[in-house]
């Protein structure tokens, strides 16, 4: 039993780093183009799967401090550095940065400062509605559907309400499906290699007909049969996540592929500066290798600043 935790927990680790390299590239990469309408398929919806097979049961309290100090501290921390980021780069007190920032956060809209963090505030709201849900499953789910009928009508997201009901079914599907997804998981490696190819081939073919997914932005797709659009959106998340999973259990032990992964906050939280100075200085551009090793260069930068920042304040990164 010990071993397969342990097993567990490097295919998870292992599967979430391959995810941050997906992230960071689908930022770098042209915006309008196949590569990046596959990777919004699923590379989202990962890590709130993987959330969901990670649940552990807590009381509310317990619960919100906990989220609190690993969710909105480091939210606050890199909204900061973004903040300083745009203050530097144009010389002044960036005060509309500012301002349409916590506007952002407010209606769950771009948040100018540091627009990758809408995943730390969904997250937060998943992990709690996620947590109630299973508790109480019947009482949650006629409240919750009663709130995303009313966000969808009046398209109402505020403090990314509407991205984190979009978000649960991804984390409920991972705690209620964990078991069998850790039975796949312990087949042969080579029949996972296998498995991931066909899943991703999937997603490829999904994506292309149901078109651009976005989570921060809510859209589900552009199938237009209008129920179809949300059952391809949840089922290509999910057989996109599970190649993901399929990838993650290496037949090899590699430690330093394990680092994106114990870093991820970081990346998540500074991935935008880079990315940013990328746009800013080329553009958004259709070269994979290119894309690739900048990719690898700055999630390098984020290891190395996080492990900085963990040695004199641990806690700014969510840690105790």
């Amino acid at each position: 039993m010990e071993n397969m935790n342990l097993n567990r927990i490097l295919y998870i680790d292992y599967a979430r780093s391959i995810a941050l390299f997906i992230v960071v590239f689908a930022h770098l990469y042209s915006v309008d183009s196949n590569v990046k309408l596959f990777f919004y398929a699923f590379h989202m919806p990962f890590f709130f799967l993987v959330s969901g097979i990670l649940h552990r049961d807590a009381e509310f309290v317990p619960l919100l401090k906990k989220l609190t100090m690993r969710m909105l501290i480091p939210f606050c921390f890199f909204l900061l550095i973004g903040y300083l980021y745009f203050v530097l780069s144009s010389h002044s007190l960036a005060f509309g940065i500012l301002f349409s920032s916590i506007k952002g956060i407010m209606i769950g809209k771009d948040i100018t400062a540091n627009d990758i963090l809408w995943f730390l505030i969904a997250l937060f709201w998943v992990r709690i509605m996620g947590n109630w849900f299973i508790r109480h499953p019947l009482t949650a789910f006629f409240i919750m559907a009663l709130l995303s009928s009313i966000a969808y009508c009046f398209n109402i997201n505020y403090l990314f309400i509407e991205t984190s009901l979009m978000a649960l079914p991804f984390y409920l599907l991972g705690y209620y499906l964990k078991k069998i997804i850790h039975k796949i998981i312990s087949i042969r490696w080579h029949f996972l290699l296998l498995l991931s190819f066909i899943l991703f081939f999937i997603t490829m073919l999904i994506s292309n007909y149901n078109g651009k997914v976005s989570m921060m932005g809510c859209s589900f797709g552009k199938s237009s049969v209008f129920p179809l659009r949300y059952f391809l959106f949840y089922l290509n998340g999910l057989i996109g996540s599970m190649a993901i999973l399929c990838l993650g259990r290496l037949k090899v032990n590699i430690p330093w592929l394990l680092k994106p992964s114990q870093c991820a906050i970081s990346i998540v939280g500074l991935q935008f500066i880079p990315v940013m100075i990328w746009y800013r200085s080329i553009g958004f551009n259709h070269n994979y290798l290119i894309s690739c090793i900048y990719t690898i260069f700055i999630l390098m930068g984020c290891i190395f600043f996080h492990t900085l920042v963990e040695r004199k304040a641990k806690w700014l990164l969510g840690g105790k």
